[in-house]
């Protein structure tokens, strides 16, 4: 924020907004660091669901989307014969919207197409979708930070809003529509699971954003407690890793094998790390125990 790169932060606890605020609590810690507190306010904008948290800006995703993208985030599986009715009434689109999409399967012939009429329609009531979506570059801009405050969410819900916002957002920046910008995703592993956990609505498009997104600038940081819950492919593309204390053998394990020139000592070290305290490996050519402050 202080660098002004524009920060996208997917938060599904609703912990972010504390960003707002100076810390009155530790005065003492931190004189230690030599710093004084700091309140970020006027960089930061909330956006989510304004019936479930009152204090944020309404969040309306783009209900334009191709017939894969539609695919991607219904909220339940369809058979092969539906696949074929949802496919005939989209013949005639290159992009849809859900008030010609149930117009044209409502005159498909077929009896598979009520159960994706019902489908649709659930989607369409979840209220995420909207003709008059919130503007990409009002998410993304110059010096502001936009927390996409997912708490109280359904985690399905979840999904479909972080593939909808990034897919979108990943377009926009191709064309460069919008500036350059940073995204986090905190408690990662339930937006790109490692594959022997499931596949979340979200993956491909994470997968695409770590091994992509750079050469178009759009960089990406991935926030977890799990390691070993998370896409191996996406925490491979991790260029710089900063490790707080780990101890279980899974975890480590995911850690050392994504990393290069990591010693058995490391491995010891990572273990015993005091709260704080952080190795980080990546962005220099050896690793560095740094106490973050």
């Amino acid at each position: 924020m202080e660098r002004k790169i524009p920060l996208l932060i997917i938060d599904p606890h609703g912990e972010y907004s504390t960003l707002k605020y100076p810390n009155d609590d530790e005065d003492e810690r931190l004189k230690e660091f030599g710093i004084t507190k700091k309140n970020y306010a006027r960089q930061i904008q909330e956006f989510g669901d304004t019936s479930i948290n009152y204090h944020v800006a309404p969040l309306k995703l783009n209900e334009n989307m191709t017939v894969d993208e539609l695919l991607q985030i219904l909220p339940a599986k369809i058979n092969s014969n539906q696949q074929v009715v949802l496919y005939s009434a989209l013949k005639d689109y290159s992009l849809i919207d859900f008030e010609k999409l149930i117009y044209e399967l409502e005159i498909q012939d077929s009896s598979a197409k009520w159960t994706v009429i019902n489908i649709v329609n659930h989607l369409k009531r979840l209220n995420l979708f909207s003709k008059n979506y919130t503007n990409y570059n009002e998410l993304i801009q110059p010096g502001k930070c936009s927390i996409i405050n997912l708490k109280g969410m359904d985690p399905e819900i979840q999904e479909i809003v972080v593939y909808k916002l990034l897919k979108d957002l990943f377009m926009e920046r191709k064309k460069e529509k919008v500036p350059p910008f940073f995204a986090i995703i905190e408690e990662a592993h339930n937006f790109c699971p490692e594959r022997s956990f499931g596949e979340a609505k979200s993956s491909k498009i994470i997968r695409t954003i770590a091994s992509e997104g750079r050469k178009f600038g759009l960089g990406l940081g991935v926030v977890t407690q799990r390691p070993a819950r998370i896409d191996k492919s996406v925490l491979s593309q991790c260029s710089t890793q900063i490790i707080l204390k780990i101890t279980n053998p899974n975890d480590l394990k995911a850690i050392t094998s994504s990393l290069e020139n990591i010693t058995s000592e490391s491995e010891t070290e990572i273990q015993n790390l005091p709260i704080g305290v952080a190795l980080v490996c990546g962005v220099v050519d050896i690793h560095l125990f740094v106490k973050v402050r």
